[in-house]
């Protein structure tokens, strides 16, 4: 029994003591390995100097910065690149998903409307904008006239010429009104007589006397020597000068006889645009656009003093429209067919523009310093919690790894003992 002791003993520490306490080994310095990965937090002095003792503050503090970039640039090369997030939302952009979206946001709109406190308070606020609006609006558009680069005006006045002027026929009624109107303003007796005695010029009248004669048949040219065509004209022309009263009232007599205002308005309620040369239809509606942004860029203090004094009634307006409005009128069919044509329109769009507003959108997000920043505002215990939470198990596993590494060193050292014994 006295020999059997020691002979234990030594075959306990020839053959089990170097596999345990190698592994024991392996997994301890495993797990210092893990552990100086994260602390200590802040960097350690040697006593009484200033002298930083190696490995001191642990490695992820030390290196956060660096490990925020390395983080961000595998996230946004190799994990999140731009071509995977278009090609993500190019993927969610489906019609019916829009659809989804443009009809929770109109339900959302017409539920606001509903709330009679919201809806005074939001009628009220427009109300005060809408006079800025309105100037800020016409500012605009007249300052974009100016320097050329505004066409709203310009589309506006031709889409109002194509659908609206091109195709308006005015009834026989309104045509006698307006002939009326012509001929008390503009066909008076007094500027026909004016406009007789321009056209009986001597120069006219000479000219009238060299067409007959050198086109005229013979008997005609006879006529007109007879009859003496000159001396006529001439005498005609001295009547409408010397006596004006009676001329007026002969030519009055005989507007009324030839029905001249009713040839008028018939010749005015049978007109139609869409009859004359398509060139003289583009070239009217060319004029007219140059009318209006002209009379836009002449009149535009003129405009801007008359939407200052239409204030009070402006606000008045858009608040009394606001209040007036309920979303229960609206009729289901409409508001579905609305929201139908909305989110084709939005589809539509998205797809023909989703790349390349994407491609500007994505670089301007900063995902990269985004995701740096982040891991940079992290305490190095946050940090320590972090990369445990996702790789604890893995810490785990590498530390029984080191032990097991240990034991068959031990293994080892135990068999060189043997065979080298």
């Amino acid at each position: 029994m006295d020999l059997l002791a020691p002979t234990l003993i030594a075959g306990f520490f020839k053959f089990v003591f170097p596999p345990v306490f190698y592994a024991f080994h392996g997994w301890l310095a495993t797990e210092m390995a893990i552990v100086c990965l994260f602390r200590p937090y802040e960097p350690w002095y040697f006593p009484f100097t200033r002298l930083q003792i190696p490995c001191t503050p642990g490695i992820f503090p030390k290196r956060r910065a660096k490990l925020a970039q390395a983080v961000a640039a595998t996230i946004t090369d190799t994990l999140l690149t731009t071509d995977d997030i278009k090609h993500q939302a190019e993927s969610l952009v489906t019609e019916h998903n829009i659809h989804i979206a443009v009809d929770a946001f109109v339900e959302s709109v017409l539920k606001e409307f509903r709330d009679t406190t919201k809806l005074h308070r939001l009628a009220s606020d427009l109300a005060e904008l809408s006079p800025t609006f309105l100037q800020h609006l016409v500012i605009s558009i007249t300052d974009g006239l100016d320097k050329g680069r505004d066409t709203r005006v310009a589309n506006i006045t031709e889409k109002i010429f194509d659908q609206v002027i091109l195709s308006t026929r005015i009834s026989l009624d309104q045509a006698h009104e307006l002939a009326g109107r012509i001929m008390e303003n503009i066909l008076t007796t007094e500027r026909v007589r004016a406009g007789l005695i321009a056209l009986l010029s001597p120069q006219n009248i000479n000219a009238l006397d060299e067409s007959v004669q050198n086109h005229a048949g013979a008997p005609y040219r006879l006529l007109a020597k007879i009859i003496g065509i000159k001396r006529v004209c001439y005498e005609w022309r001295n009547f409408l000068e010397k006596e004006p009263a009676e001329a007026e009232r002969i030519i009055s007599d005989l507007l009324k006889r030839f029905g001249i205002r009713d040839q008028l308005a018939i010749q005015v309620a049978n007109f139609d645009l869409r009859s004359m040369p398509l060139q003289y239809i583009a070239q009217l509606k060319q004029n007219l656009t140059e009318a209006v942004q002209n009379f836009l860029l002449e009149h535009r203090e003129d405009i801007l003093e008359a939407v200052k004094r239409i204030e009070v009634e402006a606000m008045g307006t858009v608040s009394s429209a606001i209040i007036r409005f309920n979303p229960e009128s609206i009729p289901q069919m409409w508001l579905g067919r609305a929201k139908q044509d909305i989110s084709a329109f939005c589809h539509a769009y998205l797809q023909r523009e989703l790349g390349e507003l994407m491609e500007k959108a994505i670089p301007a997000l900063g995902m990269y310093g985004l995701i740096a920043r982040k891991i940079e505002l992290f305490t190095p215990r946050q940090l320590e919690i972090l990369i445990k939470r996702i790789c604890r198990q893995e810490l785990r596993w590498l530390a029984l790894l080191g032990g097991f590494i240990g034991a068959w060193l031990g293994l080892v050292q135990i068999w060189v003992n043997v065979a080298f014994q």
